[in-house]
């Protein structure tokens, strides 16, 4: 099943990037993680949203856990009242979280895997590879082989996007934690999967300051209309 409906999509997508530029993997992985990136923003956006909310009530949760000290049944009851009228979701950042884990863990087998095969048998009948997939990226860096170049950028660029982001809880821990754990073990990362990972963060940044640029704005026209 995850190679029929995630691989060899992924394979066909990654086959056409190929395509556009004549046999670059690492332009076409470029461009693969940001098309992925997009993908999945407005779900991002949606759990920095609500683990926004959830930061806000804490002063609340904790009024309400005071008064009822002695209850801790009603407590709960009340919390959860507070959530419900607020529209949030508590286990919305896990699931967020889970399957930000799980694009991870795929897209790592996934390259893994197409760096030592044969792509002819994943593509659909419409879609065939006209060109060599040239494996250097830039001239320099092996592909294929573990690049701790990539690994120091990758980690650089992970780390500048948690400091950046307002986001809180567990996904703030996972964003800190996760680029140096790919620095510490990046022999057993190729560097394509650490350049993907560097393309989605290069994304993210962007949307980042894009939103807040934009928030910016929005505050600065509301302040003149006062």
């Amino acid at each position: 099943m995850i190679q029929l409906l995630i691989y060899q999509p992924l394979y066909n997508i990654l086959t056409v990037f190929l395509n556009i530029f004549q046999g670059e993997l690492g332009w076409a992985i470029l461009v693969l993680a940001a098309l992925i990136r997009f993908i999945i923003w407005p779900w991002h956006q949606k759990a920095m949203d609500n683990q926004k909310k959830i930061s806000q009530l804490q002063p609340k949760v904790k009024d309400i856990q005071n008064k009822y000290k002695q209850d801790p049944v009603k407590a709960n009851q009340e919390v959860m009242k507070i959530f419900q009228e607020e529209n949030v979701s508590l286990g919305g950042a896990y699931i967020f979280l889970i399957t930000q884990l799980f694009i991870f863990l795929s897209l790592f087998a996934f390259f893994n895997q197409a760096i030592n095969s044969d792509w002819s048998s994943f593509l659909y009948p419409f879609i065939k590879l006209n060109t060599e997939i040239n494996y250097l990226f830039l001239g320099l860096i092996d592909l294929k082989m573990p690049s701790l170049i990539l690994a120091i950028v990758s980690a650089s660029l992970n780390s500048t996007l948690a400091f950046s982001q307002s986001s809180v809880g567990q996904n703030k821990t996972m964003m800190l934690l996760l680029p140096f754990i790919i620095l510490l073990f990046y022999q057993k990362f190729s560097a394509v999967v650490i350049l993907y990972w560097i393309g989605f963060s290069l994304v993210n940044i962007s949307q980042e300051f894009f939103m807040k640029s934009r928030k910016k704005q929005d505050i600065a026209t509301s302040n003149n209309k006062i």
